[in-house]
């Protein structure tokens, strides 16, 4: 183990925030982990995980504790029957370098996910979706380390409890365990999931490949997202609210315009991207060093030497202003560690 002080969790993170940890290391495998884990529990130091950093917003004082950023490889293939295959991925692989291997591989199912930034390991986490699929639908399988009990333990689909940008792992009972490997169900039958807007209007009635998809992805998102390396982000910054039927009906009335989606609980699905664009004017505004992408207003960047109480502060704004024009309240997708 390389267990190091004071490393600057900004060179990190996507957003390029974040102060120093006090202890930091990385691990490639469940046994180094297994080791850094009761390491940690030896010298009672909290535990903090990261994989790409770049769904977080890390405090300018940095994190107590050791940090791990979870950096285990490998993917391998194994047929489930004549058509479907079971992808295995290390927590520490890059998404979209899964995402790119199973379209080159002819794998159906992956393909709407690519250029997402961050690793594996996050998207069962998150059940991290894009373009009209979220893992949840693909995710067989995840293996997890009990920080606890110190054991392995493998989850079902169904053990994962997956919601909206949520699952089992997000709740206090399952934040005792690092996932180190996810196993997805793939197919190599055609399954091309086209249905949200920014495709279908691409596509029509087509049948695209899963690479026509996938570079229209990379295309669309490239349009409506910095690129990280240069502009600190950690992309969409705010989950889409769920309102009643009532309430939906009553915002329509004020603007009839806005889009609703419904969901399977019967609650309405609002685009948040569209409200901050077309009500609340935020696309492109900007508050010194932070401010809303101009290509897509969900999105709040860094453009250089923010701190995370300025990126708070502006978030803080934007939630104001969406609560005080539709009486909505709106929760961070980007976790917080401030």
């Amino acid at each position: 183990m390389d267990i190091r002080e004071g490393i600057k969790l900004k060179d990190h993170t996507t957003f390029h925030i974040g102060g120093p940890a006090d202890f930091f290391v990385q691990v490639d495998s469940t046994e180094a982990l297994q080791a850094t884990v009761r390491t940690a529990h030896t010298k009672k130091l909290p535990l903090t995980i990261i994989g790409g950093g770049s769904n977080m917003l890390v405090a300018d004082e940095g994190i107590c504790g050791l940090v791990i950023k979870m950096c285990i490889q490998g993917i391998a293939y194994t047929a489930i029957s004549e058509y479907e295959v079971m992808v295995c991925a290390g927590a520490g692989v890059i998404l979209d370098d899964l995402v790119r291997d199973t379209v080159e591989k002819g794998y159906w199912g992956l393909e709407n996910l690519s250029a997402i930034p961050g690793t594996v390991g996050a998207t069962p986490l998150q059940n991290v979706g894009a373009y009209g699929v979220e893992v949840a639908s693909k995710i067989m399988e995840v293996e997890a380390y009990d920080t606890e009990q110190e054991t392995m333990r493998v989850f079902t689909n169904v053990e994962c409890a997956f919601g909206y940008r949520a699952s089992f792992f997000k709740t206090d009972a399952g934040k005792k365990y690092i996932i180190t490997q996810v196993s997805f169900r793939l197919t190599k039958i055609p399954a091309p999931h086209v249905q949200y807007a920014d495709l279908r209007r691409v596509f029509s009635d087509a049948h695209p490949t899963q690479k026509e998809i996938r570079d229209t992805v990379i295309e669309i998102r490239s349009k409506k997202f910095p690129d990280w390396h240069s502009v600190g982000t950690a992309g969409s910054f705010f989950k889409n609210p769920f309102v009643s039927k009532e309430k939906f009906a009553n915002i329509k009335l004020h603007y009839p315009e806005l889009p609703g989606y419904e969901h399977i609980d019967g609650t309405i699905k609002i685009p948040l991207g569209w409200v901050l664009d077309k009500i609340v004017r935020m696309r492109g505004v900007r508050q010194g060093r932070v401010g809303s992408y101009e290509g897509q207003a969900l999105v709040i960047v860094n453009y250089g030497g923010a701190t995370a109480r300025d990126v708070d502060i502006f978030a803080s704004s934007i939630e104001e202003k969406v609560s005080h024009i539709l009486g909505v309240t709106i929760e961070r997708e980007v976790r917080m560690y401030v």
